[in-house]
C-alpha cells in the first residue's frame, strides 16, 4: 500500500462564536489517524472566548495556524477564501467548528483522491446529532439529494488545490447558500465528485438540545427559493436541475425531522 504519511493535508475551520463547540472540533482533528495536517482557523472577529481557546489549542501544537480577522463583515465567504489562501497542503479539507470528524476522516478521502486523479472533490455521508451528541440519523448523500448538482455538503468535503486555482474562490457573499454558486461553479466547469458511502463527519443540526421544526422550516423554504432563484438567475436552464432536486429534498427532509422528532417525544 502506497505510504500517503507526508502528504500535508490542509484543514479550514471557518469560525464566528462558537465557543462552545471548539473543544471537540479541534482535538477530533488532531487525533486524526493522518497526522500530517495543518489546521487554518479563521476567525471572523468572534465576541465570546473563541480566540482564547484557538490561543490556548495554537500554544500546544504547531498544527494550529490562526488567522483573525478584524471584522464580521462578509461572514462566511471573506473569511473561507482567508483560510484557502494561507493553505500550504495541495488538499484542503473544510470543517465547520461545530462538527466533528471522525478518526479516519481525512485518511480515506485523501486515499480516494490520490487513488482517483480523475476526480477533484470527495465528500462523504454523515451523522447527523444535536446537542448532547446523541445521533439522530445517519445521512445518505444518494438518497437524500439523488440528481442534485453539486451532490455534495460544504462541510464534509476534502478537494484539491488545484480545483480552486482553475476555478477560483467564494464569491457570493451571503450566509445563506454562500457555497452554492462555489461548488456548483466546480460541477459545471467539469469538476468530479465522488461521495465515500461512509459517515465520516458528525454534523450537527442544531445549536439546542432538540431540533427546532419551526426553525428548520424556516431556513429549509428560504434556502430552497433561495438556491432555486440563484441557480436560473445564474446558470439559466442548467439552475432548473437544481430546482427539481431541491424540492425534492427538502420535501423528503421537512417531513423526516418533524416525525422522527415526535417518535422520539412519545417514546
Amino acid at each position: 500500500m502506497p505510504d500517503f504519511s507526508q502528504i500535508c493535508v490542509s484543514v479550514v475551520v471557518n469560525n464566528f462564536n462558537n465557543e462552545r463547540f471548539l473543544h471537540s472540533c479541534l482535538n477530533a482533528l488532531l487525533e486524526q489517524t493522518h497526522r500530517n495536517i495543518e489546521i487554518v482557523v479563521v476567525d471572523a472577529f468572534s465576541t465570546d472566548s473563541s480566540r482564547r481557546i484557538i490561543d490556548e489549542f495554537a500554544e500546544k501544537d504547531q498544527r494550529i495556524k490562526k488567522v483573525y480577522c478584524e471584522s464580521y463583515e462578509e461572514f462566511p465567504a471573506v473569511t473561507y477564501n482567508m483560510g484557502f489562501l494561507n493553505c500550504s497542503g495541495k488538499y484542503i479539507v473544510i470543517n465547520d467548528p461545530d462538527d466533528i470528524s471522525m478518526p479516519n476522516r481525512i485518511e480515506e478521502q485523501l486515499k480516494f483522491l490520490i487513488e482517483n486523479p480523475s476526480f477533484g472533490v470527495v465528500g462523504c455521508n454523515c451523522f447527523e446529532f444535536n446537542e448532547d451528541q446523541s445521533i439522530l440519523v445517519e445521512t445518505t448523500v444518494e438518497k437524500n439529494v439523488r440528481n442534485a448538482a453539486p451532490p455534495a455538503r460544504n462541510p464534509c468535503l476534502m478537494l484539491r488545490k488545484e480545483v480552486l486555482a482553475v476555478h477560483g474562490l467564494w464569491r457570493w457573499k451571503s450566509e445563506y447558500a454562500a457555497d452554492f454558486e462555489w461548488l456548483y461553479r466546480f460541477y459545471l466547469g467539469g469538476v468530479k465528485f465522488f461521495i465515500l458511502p461512509e459517515p465520516l463527519v458528525k454534523f450537527r443540526i442544531s445549536h439546542g438540545t432538540n431540533v427546532s421544526s419551526k426553525k428548520f422550516y424556516n431556513q429549509g423554504v428560504k434556502l430552497a427559493i433561495f438556491r432555486t432563484w440563484f441557480g436560473v438567475r445564474l446558470f439559466g436552464k442548467a439552475g432548473y436541475r437544481w430546482w427539481w432536486a431541491t424540492i425534492r429534498t427538502y420535501a423528503f427532509l421537512l417531513i423526516k425531522y418533524p416525525i422522527r422528532i415526535i417518535t422520539k417525544k412519545l417514546l
